[in-house]
Order: C-alpha cells, then structure tokens, then sequence
C-alpha cells in the first residue's frame, strides 16, 4: 500500500536531502552487477558529446571539461570499488608485448586502411584541435589527453568490455532469451513480441544477464562472448580502427584468460601502454590519426 505522507514532500525531508539522494544511488548500483560496471562507461560516453561540442565552440575549454570528464568517471569508479572486485591494478609481464604489439599492429592496420581506402580515410587525422588552442593551452590538453587515455579510459573500458560484456554473453542460447526480455520492455514492438510465442518463452524464462554474469568467471572465454565483446569495442571506434579493434579484442581477451588470477590489472596496463605508444606516436610522427 502507497505510504499518503509520501505525496507530501514538505512534510518529509528526506527525499531533497542529497544525502540521502546519493544513499539511493547507492543502493540502486549495488542492485544488478551490470550497473556499477556500466555507468562509468555510459557516462564517458556522453559527457564526451558534452566535451567535443564545447570543445568545438571554445577550444580553450577543453583542458578543463576532458579533466571533469575522466575524474568523474574515476570518482565513480573509486566510489564504487567494493562492487568491483576484478578491478585491480595487479601487472603481469605479458602486459608489456601485449601492449606493444597491439600498438603496432593497431597503426600499421590503420596505415593500410588509409591506403587501402583513400577516398574515405586519407583526410582523417591530417589536422587536430591541439594546434587551434595555442601553445600553452594546447600542450596542456594534450598532455591531459596522455593521462585520460592511458589511465582513465582503461580502466573504465575494460571493466565493461572484458569484465561484464565477455561475462554476461558468454553463451548464445541465453543471451538470444535475455536479449528479447529486455526488447519486450520497449514501446510498440515490446508489445507485439509479448503476443508471439518467443516473447512468452522469454517470460518464463528466468532473468538472463545478471545470472550470466555472476556464473562466468573472469577471464572464462568462449567464441561466442569474445565475438559480441569485440564487436560492441569495435562499434564506437572509427571504421578506419575497426581491424585493429578485432585484433586488439582477441590479444585483449587471451591476456585476460592467462592471467585471470590477477583480475583486470594485466589488461588494463595493456590498454595503458597501447594507448600511451599512440600517444608517443602521434607526438613524434605528427599524425594526429591514432589519437
């Protein structure tokens, strides 16, 4: 039964109490793994919309809002760490080839994309924003770019992509069961899959995803998960990356199943190291592509 008092706010300050506003939030990332591994992806993600078109307008901002953008996606994942237990900065030896080598293999797949396609790619990359900021405002973002892609990015990346994606897709069957669960809660076309014989096997079927998750360990591979995890990594990079976001998906994942017993640490300074080189690249090539 509905509480009456809750209809009435100014007699209950509970609820405007931002305290207890981020008590709620709390509680509702700790409801379903998917959350608290999701959100700092998703909210990357969209502040980067925020950050380009600012960064578009006044160029001189964006030193400042990349630096909100990456410290609030590590306050989160800070914030949340107890949630996260395969979040962990243990190093492993194979971190270092592995990195390299994806580093190389990702520019040279580029190059050859660029040459391969010319009429699609050859104007990416040719001019970057840094040199429209200035000097000082220029090497400073650039600089911050270094950290936030090397750091941040990672950390938040991995956690969704080999973490939660790998875990809770690894079989075909329920996945394909989970995926019509969650189109039946959309508008029009959920109301019609209901109707079908699909929709109603899907309703008796116990919740997919957070199970998944749960009953795969990490670093478990299976052709199926490590598809859809690469596929979802490769889908928001440039079409000129996509080759070495396939090959950089599988290196990824087979670093992941060798030392799973470090948790994510290993592939996360993988993905550090790659992005570093690339960074180091585009300062000393002045191809401004791979950033």
């Amino acid at each position: 039964m509905t509480d009456p008092t809750a209809q009435q706010p100014h007699d209950d300050p509970t609820p405007t109490h931002p305290s207890s506003r981020l008590a709620r939030l709390d509680a509702w990332v700790a409801e379903n793994p998917w959350h608290p591994r999701f959100i700092p992806f998703l909210f990357y993600i969209m502040m980067l919309v925020v950050v380009s078109q600012l960064r578009d307008w006044l160029p001189f901002t964006y030193p400042l809002t990349y630096t909100i953008q990456c410290s609030l996606v590590v306050y989160l994942l800070w914030r949340y760490r107890k949630l996260l237990p395969e979040l962990t900065l243990s190093f492993h030896w194979l971190s270092v080839p592995v990195g390299v080598g994806v580093a190389v293999a990702w520019v040279w797949m580029g190059l050859w994309m660029v040459e391969t396609f010319p009429d699609r790619f050859a104007d990416q990359g040719t001019e970057s924003f840094f040199l429209e900021m200035g000097t000082t405002v220029g090497w400073t973002a650039f600089v911050l770019r270094l950290i936030g892609m090397s750091v941040a990015v990672p950390l938040f990346e991995e956690l969704f992509i080999r973490s939660l994606i790998l875990r809770s897709f690894h079989r075909f069957r329920p996945t394909m069961i989970g995926l019509v669960q969650v189109i039946q809660d959309l508008p029009l076309i959920g109301e019609w899959l209901m109707h079908t014989s699909i929709g109603d096997k899907a309703d008796r079927h116990p919740p997919v995803f957070g199970p998944q998750f749960k009953n795969t360990p990490l670093g478990a591979l299976s052709v199926f998960g490590v598809a859809v995890s690469t596929l979802i990594f490769t889908i928001h990079h440039l079409p000129r990356d996509w080759p070495g976001c396939v090959m950089c998906g599988l290196a990824y994942c087979l670093l992941l199943s060798a030392t799973r017993h470090k948790g994510l640490g290993p592939v996360c300074w993988a993905h550090g190291i790659t992005n570093a080189l690339l960074w180091v690249y585009t300062l000393y090539t002045g191809d401004w592509q791979f950033l």
